[in-house]
């Protein structure tokens, strides 16, 4: 991957690098996509193997190189802490009614503040970088720790729809 790409698409936080994923990352992508916590609330994110996950992360990058805008095709970057381990990725991807963030941290490395950190920063940066007026968060009505981080975000809870909550931030 070209360098100047990992660079113009780094966000660091106090705890995480937020960054774009490498073919390094392939099977630690493949593995996190098996874990409980992708099957039940991603599973169009769950790869049969390892050249699935090589092919999503190509294809995520392929995004980044074109610089596209998030309403037109998905921004995706892995979540990495200090030491360079990857644990979970977030991104900002076109829905019907704009933009919206979507974000998984390894089961793990859940309930340390990692999704809440990644989120916060990645959403500034989205709102800022594409001149956003708004970006959503749409989860399943029983995925109560993904509702806690959008809150903690200062993303608002707009409606219930078919099972999906749908928050706002502006």
């Amino acid at each position: 991957m070209q360098e100047s790409l990992i660079l113009k698409y780094t966000i660091t936080t106090p705890k995480l690098i937020l960054k774009p994923l490498s073919s390094l990352d392939i099977s630690k992508l493949f593995k996190m996509s098996l874990e409980s916590g992708i099957k039940d609330w991603m599973p169009d994110q769950v790869y049969q193997n390892e050249d699935e996950a090589k092919k999503a992360i190509e294809d995520l990058n392929s995004f980044l190189i074109q610089e596209i805008n998030p309403s037109q095709g998905p921004i995706v970057l892995g979540v990495y802490l200090h030491n360079n381990r990857l644990i979970g990725h977030v991104g900002l991807s076109p829905v019907q009614e704009g933009v919206e963030i979507g974000y998984a941290i390894e089961d793990s490395e859940q309930k340390k503040g990692y999704a809440t950190e990644a989120v916060e920063f990645f959403t500034k940066w989205g709102l800022q970088k594409y001149s956003l007026h708004f970006i959503l968060g749409i989860v399943d009505s029983n995925n109560i720790n993904s509702c806690k981080v959008l809150e903690k975000c200062g993303y608002i809870f707009g409606e219930t729809k078919k099972d999906q909550k749908i928050y706002k931030k502006v």
